[in-house]
């Protein structure tokens, strides 16, 4: 498996096992939003690679965006979305580790984003920094 994938099946592994959550729907994944029933949408983005340390053969610093867009239900309050993202803000909460099978990864900061309409959806965006060495 490539750095890429070991990083991003960490942080999905860590969503998985997070309680509470309506269904996940992950990049690239057939899925089917119902209006009425709640979700989360899952968007891996890697920002850059740099060497870390001078040399022949460098280690390197890659980092990222893991974006997670809470969606409930539009014209039902904003309760049950903020429930969410304080679970989630909770889970992969600043200067905390993923420990992924081949690579552990970092989390830089976690934060809501402003919420927006996607009819038939209320939802709010929440952006996890990470970052990890390879």
């Amino acid at each position: 498996m490539t750095v890429m994938n070991d990083i991003r099946q960490a942080l999905d592994a860590r969503l998985a096992a997070t309680s509470g959550l309506p269904s996940v729907f992950f990049e690239n994944v057939p899925n089917e939003q119902v209006p009425t029933t709640s979700h989360v949408r899952v968007q891996f983005i890697s920002t850059s690679r740099r060497p870390a340390n001078r040399g022949p053969n460098p280690q390197h610093r890659i980092q990222g965006l893991y974006i997670l867009t809470v969606c409930t239900p539009v014209d039902e309050g904003s309760g049950l979305a903020l429930d969410y993202v304080d679970s989630l803000l909770d889970r992969f909460n600043g200067s905390s580790d993923v420990a992924g099978v081949a690579i552990t990864v970092s989390i830089e900061y976690s934060e809501a984003q402003s919420a927006f309409v996607d009819e038939p959806f209320y939802c709010v965006p929440i952006e996890i920094a990470w970052y990890a060495y390879e």
